[in-house]
């Protein structure tokens, strides 16, 4: 693990994995990059520096983006938060998808692992409750009271 990786520093690696998982071909263009974060090219350029000096990617200005295995890893482990926390925000606190992939951005960068691991359990279990279960009747009533 690359704890000291920045919350922008984990969404590139996230958006490259995701170009890459996309695409024909097993890289990203730095110029798809840019687009999906909504950055500058100099931006990406001195982050994806920053990234392959720290040994997650394989970058040179004349070719495309390939993460490492160290990347590849840290890639799939931010991935994971989100989707993890998304399917909690919208599962079990019944969030729209959207709030729940967009709180799940924010988040994702600030929780650690562990907790991460516990809210997959408890997302897991909710789903398993009957749609009758006392717990979910419980929680639609406050959710309701919440929003009058």
């Amino acid at each position: 693990m690359t704890p000291d990786l920045t919350a922008s520093q984990e969404d590139y690696l996230e958006a490259i994995k995701e170009l890459i998982d996309e695409g024909e071909h097993g890289h990203a263009h730095t110029s798809d990059i840019a687009r999906r974060l909504k950055v500058k090219m100099p931006s990406v350029t001195t982050a994806l520096g920053v990234l392959r000096r720290a040994g997650l990617l394989n970058y040179d200005t004349s070719r495309p983006v390939t993460l490492t295995a160290e990347g590849e890893r840290e890639a799939l482990r931010v991935i994971r938060r989100h989707r993890v926390l998304a399917w909690f925000f919208q599962g079990v606190l019944g969030l729209d998808e959207t709030s729940a992939s967009e709180t799940a951005c924010r988040v994702e960068h600030v929780i650690d692992d562990r907790l991460v691991d516990r809210l997959e359990i408890l997302t897991e279990a909710w789903g398993e409750l009957p749609p009758n279960a006392p717990l979910r009747a419980r929680v639609t009533e406050l959710r309701k009271a919440k929003e009058d």
